[in-house]
């Protein structure tokens, strides 16, 4: 391997070979498919890149890096998360097009923002609904405007957030004031903007979106359809039943509870109680304003198609802003706006 890498990682793989091959015998233990070749083909060409880029800022922190990401691959091999056998691309796409952008960060604590970076492709792929490419394309564009590493991960979490995990909205709402203006604007796409108003607004409604504020959410129009069939890969195995617990929408379908999480940026689904569902308000009817007739949703005189709702919905429940609906003939919450900040 040491022929087909940089000088730097070569003399590292040489020095310490005797060290580093207790190393792999140590994971294949744990990982007992851990395949040396895949683990070569990514150590020339995503561990080797990020060396080099470290020892072009901080050369005295070159070899540490080099066994920190040394170890970090051969987990992240033996996980079956990267490599050539890995299940999804993206945990080696945020390696690659990431870490070496923040090399003076990786080479401060090379740990910590490995696994942080890593971590979050992870958690992005395997949620439904999330955009891991998007949140890889965002983190490589901003990410050399971060100075320091809370800076870095505090950025991380926001763009998680855009990137479809809309269960972090009011944390990444919260950790966003720590950031520099102009890029907090440029993490929410809204560049020509003011953070403080952009936040308020966004407090105050989970459809806007700072990127489209011209095509934001109004009444009445459909803004999700949040889950489907299990057969189709979701998570329902009959059509769902919704109820509301104070602002929190939850969702059962056949013997699994889920507390949904929505807004403009994504949906995601969350482990709940049979009894937290039980105890939550299940309607069957529509709230004062709104009507369902023919496929049409009417809310406050605003009519929109719905076509794979029908009149006789399954149920019904509404927060401050949200409407939702489901129907005996669908595998999916249909979410709509209800109140705009408009």
């Amino acid at each position: 391997m040491s022929d087909a890498v940089s000088s730097t990682l070569a003399a590292v793989l040489r020095s310490a070979r005797t060290e580093l091959n207790a190393r792999f015998a140590a994971a294949r233990l744990r990982h007992p498919d851990l395949d040396g070749d895949v683990f070569a083909e990514f150590v020339r060409g995503a561990v080797d890149p990020l060396v080099v880029a470290v020892e072009g800022v901080r050369p005295e922190r070159a070899i540490d890096v080099a066994h920190v990401a040394y170890d970090m691959a051969l987990e992240l091999v033996g996980q079956k998360l990267v490599g050539r056998s890995a299940r999804t691309t993206h945990v080696g796409d945020a390696w690659r097009r990431i870490l070496p952008r923040v090399a003076p960060l990786v080479a401060t604590t090379p740990e910590r923002v490995i696994a942080a970076v890593c971590n979050a492709a992870h958690q992005l792929s395997v949620t439904t609904g999330a955009r891991p490419s998007f949140w890889i394309d965002t983190m490589a564009e901003l990410a050399s405007e971060c100075g320091d590493v809370e800076t870095f991960l505090t950025l991380g979490h926001v763009v998680a957030w855009r990137a479809g995990m809309a269960h972090l909205r009011e944390s990444a709402l919260a950790a966003a004031d720590a950031l520099p203006e102009p890029l907090v604007l440029a993490a929410i796409a809204a560049p020509g903007g003011q953070w403080a108003k952009i936040r308020d607004r966004l407090h105050a409604d989970p459809w806007f979106d700072p990127a489209k504020p011209r095509a934001s959410a109004t009444e009445g129009r459909v803004v999700a359809r949040a889950g489907a069939f299990r057969g189709f890969g979701g998570l329902f195995t009959e059509p769902p039943v919704v109820a509301m617990a104070g602002e929190q929408l939850l969702v059962r379908g056949g013997e699994d509870c889920w507390l949904l999480k929505a807004d403009a940026f994504g949906a995601t689904f969350h482990r709940a109680t049979k009894e937290e569902f039980e105890c939550a308000r299940v309607e069957r009817t529509l709230p004062t304003g709104v009507s369902l007739s023919g496929g049409a949703l009417t809310v406050r005189g605003v009519k929109t198609k719905v076509p794979d709702l029908v009149d006789d919905m399954s149920s019904a429940c509404a927060n401050s802003t949200t409407l939702a609906l489901t129907s005996p003939y669908m595998h999916a919450v249909v979410l709509v706006v209800l109140t705009s900040t408009e």
